[in-house]
C-alpha cells in the first residue's frame, strides 16, 4: 500500500474511531439512564450522591492532599520559550452507591496511598456529606474508601435464625448492612464485655435459642447474676440445660470439676465413636454433642479480691478449670462462653480471657475496659471505641467485635438483632425434652487404707488424699 493510499485512509479511521466512541458513550449513558429508571426513590439518591461525588473528585482532591505535581514537568518551557505550569496528577476514582452510602475505589499514584487516603478521611467524610468513612487496601494499586450517610446501625431487623445445618451464631447487621456471625468450628471461645443494660445477656440467650433446637447440643449454664437461677434470665432456659447453678462459687466449682473431668475422658469417647480424638472432623453427634458453657457475669466465681484462706483456694481453683476449658475444648467440642462487665485480669484471669478467641464488647466507659475485651488495637481505632457508644436511648443492642471470620483482624461495630425478651425463654424451654445429662458420674476408686498404703502414698507426695482417715483410739497399757 502507498503512501498516498495511508493518507486517504486516515480520515476514514478518525471517522470510525469517533463513531465507536460516540457508541460506546451513548450506551453508557443508555445503561445509566435505564438503571436509574428502573431504580426506587432511596436508591435514585444514592446513585445521585456517587454521580456527585465522582464529577467533583479532580476539583477536591488536590485540596485534601490526595493530588501530586508530576515533578518531571517541572520547568518544562512551551513552544514560546516560557515556564509552563507543572502537571498535577489526580488519582483515578470510580464511585459505586450503596445501600449504606458510597463506596469509592482510588487507583495510587506515587506518594498517594491508603496511608494518605486514611489521613484525609476525615476531610472526604465532610466533603461527601458521610457521617464517617472506612479506608482499605484492596489490592496492589488501589484502595477502597467507604463513606456511611446516616447511621445504618440505628435501623433495626429481625433476628437472623440461621438454616439448621449451619453451625453459626448470629449476631446482627454491620454499618454496612452485612449480617455477621461467628461460625463454631474449631472456635476456641467467646468473651462478652459491657456494662448492665446493653444486652450481654439477650444476646447469649439468643445464642441458646439458635441451638436449643438441637440434640446434639447440650448446656452447662452458670448465672453469676443471682443466688437462685429459678428467679434470673435463666430460670426457663435452664429447662433446657444440663445444670443451672447460680453465683455460689463453691457450687459452681462442683460443676466445673464435672466439665472437666467429662473433657478429659472426651478423647477416649471419640476416638470410640469415630476412630479419631478430632471432634469438628465429624462434628456434634447424639453420643458426643457440642457442650456449651455459659458463664454470665464470670467474675463472681473467679475474682480472688480480698479473699484468703479456704475462700482464695476455691477461687483459685475455678480459675484452674475455666482455663482448662478455655484451652482445651476447642478441639473436643466444649465451648466457653464467658461474659462479665469489665473483662479486666482483677474479675477473669488473662490465661482465661486471652485464650478466647473472639471478642465482643458492649458499651463501656473506659479503654482499658475495651482494650481488656477487644485487645490493644482498640486504642487506635478510634471510630470503633465502644466509648461512644454508652448511649441508652440509642445503642441498647450496640456492640464491637474483632476476630470474627471476615474482619481480616479489624473492628467491627454490630447491631445486635431484635429478639422478643418475653418469648425467647419460653422458646427454649419447648426444647427441653432434648435435655440430656452427659457427664459421667465419678468412678468410684478402689482405695487401700492399710498403714502401709498411707506411708507409700505419703512417700509418692499424694497431695489429694483419696479417703477420709479413721480416727483411732489408743488401747490403755
Amino acid at each position: 500500500m502507498s503512501a498516498t493510499d495511508t493518507l486517504s485512509l486516515a480520515p476514514l479511521v478518525a471517522i470510525l474511531t469517533l463513531v465507536g466512541l460516540a457508541a460506546w458513550g451513548a450506551a453508557r449513558l443508555f445503561i445509566a439512564t435505564y438503571r436509574y429508571i428502573r431504580a426506587t426513590p432511596f436508591q435514585r439518591r444514592r446513585m445521585r450522591h456517587a454521580w456527585s461525588i465522582a464529577r467533583r473528585w479532580r476539583r477536591l482532591a488536590p485540596n485534601v492532599g490526595l493530588a501530586r505535581v508530576d515533578e518531571n514537568t517541572k520547568g518544562r518551557k512551551d513552544l514560546q520559550g516560557k515556564t509552563a505550569k507543572p502537571v498535577t496528577v489526580v488519582p483515578k476514582i470510580k464511585v459505586f452507591p450503596e445501600p449504606w452510602g458510597i463506596r469509592a475505589v482510588i487507583k495510587t499514584i506515587p506518594k498517594v496511598g491508603v496511608e494518605e487516603v486514611e489521613k484525609a478521611g476525615g476531610w472526604l467524610a465532610d466533603a461527601w456529606d458521610c457521617e464517617s468513612v472506612e479506608v482499605r487496601r484492596l489490592k496492589a494499586g488501589l484502595v477502597e474508601v467507604r463513606g456511611i450517610v446516616g447511621n445504618p446501625l440505628d435501623d433495626h431487623q429481625p433476628y437472623a435464625w440461621p438454616d439448621v445445618a449451619e453451625w453459626l451464631l448470629p449476631m446482627g447487621h454491620n454499618p454496612w448492612m452485612r449480617q455477621v456471625a461467628i461460625p463454631l468450628r474449631q472456635l476456641s471461645g467467646i468473651k462478652i464485655a459491657g456494662l448492665p443494660g446493653y444486652g450481654k445477656t439477650m444476646l447469649m440467650l439468643a445464642w441458646m435459642a439458635v441451638l436449643a433446637t438441637r440434640s446434639a447440643v447440650q448446656f452447662a449454664i452458670f448465672d453469676g447474676k443471682t443466688s437462685d437461677p429459678r428467679y434470673g434470665d435463666w430460670g426457663q432456659a435452664g429447662e433446657r440445660a444440663m445444670f443451672v447453678v447460680g453465683d455460689n462459687p463453691e457450687t459452681a466449682n462442683q460443676r466445673l470439676t464435672e466439665i472437666v473431668r467429662m473433657l478429659k475422658d472426651r478423647p477416649a469417647a471419640l476416638v470410640e465413636e469415630r476412630g479419631t480424638h478430632k471432634f469438628w472432623k465429624h462434628g456434634p453427634t447424639d453420643a458426643n454433642p457440642l457442650v456449651v458453657v455459659i458463664m454470665d457475669e464470670c467474675h463472681n466465681y473467679s475474682d480472688v479480691k480480698g479473699l484468703t484462706g479456704k475462700d482464695k483456694q476455691l477461687i483459685e481453683s475455678n480459675q484452674r478449670m475455666m482455663q482448662t476449658i478455655s484451652k482445651e475444648g476447642r478441639g473436643l467440642g466444649v465451648l466457653g462462653i464467658f461474659g462479665t462487665q469489665k473483662q479486666t485480669s482483677d474479675a477473669i484471669p488473662t490465661a482465661v480471657r486471652d485464650n478466647l478467641e473472639v471478642g465482643i464488647c458492649f458499651p463501656v466507659f473506659t479503654i482499658d475496659a475495651a482494650e481488656a475485651a477487644l485487645g490493644s488495637g482498640i486504642r487506635n481505632d478510634e471510630p470503633n471505641q465502644p466509648m461512644a457508644l454508652v448511649d441508652k436511648e440509642t445503642n441498647v443492642g450496640v456492640c464491637v467485635v474483632t476476630n470474627v471470620p471476615g474482619l481480616g483482624g479489624r473492628y467491627d461495630r454490630i447491631r445486635v438483632g431484635d429478639l422478643d425478651e418475653d418469648q425467647l425463654p419460653a422458646f427454649i424451654a419447648s426444647t427441653a425434652h432434648l435435655r440430656r445429662d452427659i457427664i459421667p458420674a465419678a468412678a468410684p476408686t478402689m482405695v487401700d487404707v492399710s498403714a502401709e498404703s498411707v506411708r507409700a502414698d505419703k512417700s509418692a507426695g499424694t497431695s489429694v488424699p483419696l479417703q477420709k482417715k479413721t480416727r483411732r483410739t489408743r488401747k490403755a497399757s
